[in-house]
Parts: C-alpha cells; sequence; structure tokens
C-alpha cells in the first residue's frame, strides 16, 4: 500500500465500501449485490442462525426495488419458505421483515457447530425483546452514561 493511501486511511477511517461489508444489512441491500435479480437466492435472518435452526431459509424468487438516495434500501420481495428443508408453501408470498432484520446468505448452523436448544433460543428472543422495547419506548438514553460514574 502506497504511502498517500495510509495516510488517507487513517485519516479518514476506512473507506465506504468496507464500512458496508461490515455493518448488518437489510434484505434488500443484500439481495442487490446479487446478479438476476437475486432469483433462487437462498437467505435467512441472522437469529435464525444464531438460534441454530437447520434448514430454514428463503428462496427469493422475484424482487422489486425502492430506490432512495440512489440506493436500493427498501422494495418487496417474494420467495418461498424452507421449514426443516421443506417448503412451508408453494406459490412464492411476499417476505415480511425486509428492513427490519439483520439478513445473510444461508449457511447450515450445524456445519458452523451451532446447535439449536430450545434454552438458548428462548434466551436469545427475551433478550432481542427486551432490547428491542427499550428502544422503541426510549428507556435508553441517546447518549451512553460517563465512564468514570460521575453524574452530570
Amino acid at each position: 500500500m502506497s504511502k498517500l493511501a495510509k495516510e488517507i486511511l487513517l485519516k479518514n477511517g476506512n473507506p465506504p465500501i468496507v464500512e458496508f461489508f461490515r455493518r448488518p444489512k437489510t434484505l434488500f441491500e443484500l439481495l442487490n449485490v446479487q446478479k438476476l435479480r437475486a432469483y433462487k437466492y437462498k437467505v435467512q435472518p441472522v437469529h435464525w442462525y444464531e438460534k441454530g435452526f437447520e434448514g430454514c431459509y428463503y428462496e427469493v424468487h422475484r424482487t422489486k426495488y425502492t430506490i432512495y438516495n440512489n440506493e436500493p434500501k427498501h422494495g418487496h420481495a417474494w420467495a418461498l419458505l424452507f421449514w426443516r428443508g421443506r417448503p412451508a408453501f408453494h406459490p412464492p408470498k411476499e417476505m415480511k421483515g425486509g428492513t427490519k432484520f439483520a439478513w445473510q446468505q444461508y449457511r447450515s448452523p450445524a456445519a458452523d457447530g451451532i446447535k439449536y436448544d430450545q434454552s438458548t433460543a428462548k434466551t436469545i428472543e427475551k433478550r432481542r425483546n427486551f432490547l428491542l422495547k427499550g428502544y422503541y419506548t426510549g428507556l435508553y438514553p441517546k447518549t451512553p452514561p460517563p465512564k468514570d460514574g460521575a453524574l452530570q
């Protein structure tokens, strides 16, 4: 890497492309980078993967993007839901939660060593619901408290 490039990175932080790949993606951000409008692309919400649901994913059949600020961050997607390896319904239905959850390409949790455990799944869901409830009801302050513990 050249000296100029190192100085720019140190001054401005990571380039936008690196930041894009590091942060969680909405469904439409994930599908936008696929070719052929993501036909038969397998995706799953990240929380399904963390809970260890094996063979649970959506197979995308059609997408329609809504453009905001020259980026397709919203839209509609129609897919087949596969639950435990079998299709839950035959005609593709519109997917819900495309912008609510973080999405990823389908990976088998068992291949990565994650096993489904009922108590772990309930704990993850309780924590997620608690954090979302606090976020939406304004229980959490906008700025974090000072680290030294001093009151303002």
